[in-house]
């Protein structure tokens, strides 16, 4: 079981889990250092098809967490495989999509420059800061999903209430 692809399925229920959050608790996690990240989703998803005969549900454009689209696949059983995602860290902003399966992040929008860096090199090293900065904001809180995940009570718990939001909406 070496291969990460077979542990795919977290990843997705990361996304699932961050868009539950999102809605019942807000967008706010706190980090490392007693910081405290803002998380949403932007203009969009893409939902793995629920059978082997159904095709992946792709959404684009406005807040497509809030469609009754989404919330159908959701319903239907699709997963969220794929989102794009907006996370805030103080004044720094990060735009960037997450593959739910592999748990890489992809268009990866960094923050503006800091207009009173001086050359080439130091915008290039802030722009590296930046770069491994949302690599371990994403996986701090994705190590909270995990630690929450893990739990002996999560099936009766945060997993039943999820079920509940999700057939609800």
């Amino acid at each position: 079981m070496s291969d990460g692809a077979s542990f795919g399925f977290l990843g997705e229920e990361f996304l699932t889990w961050l868009w539950f959050r999102l809605e019942t608790e807000g967008g706010d996690f706190d980090i490392d250092g007693g910081r405290s990240v803002g998380i949403s989703f932007d203009d969009y998803l893409r939902l793995a098809p629920a059978g082997e005969q159904e095709t992946t549900q792709t959404l684009r454009a406005g807040t497509p967490t809030r469609t009754a689209e989404a919330r159908a696949g959701l319903q239907n059983g699709r997963r969220l495989q794929e989102a794009k995602l907006v996370t805030a860290l103080g004044e720094l902003q990060w735009q960037f999509v997450l593959d739910g399966t592999t748990m890489t992040l992809r268009s990866i929008k960094l923050p503006d420059d800091d207009p009173e860096l001086g050359g080439p090199e130091e915008k290039s090293r802030e722009r590296a800061a930046n770069f491994v900065l949302i690599h371990e904001i994403v996986e701090q809180v994705y190590a909270q999903f995990l630690r929450l995940r893990l739990q002996p009570s999560y099936l009766q718990q945060e997993a039943e209430a999820q079920a509940n939001w999700m057939a609800s909406s």
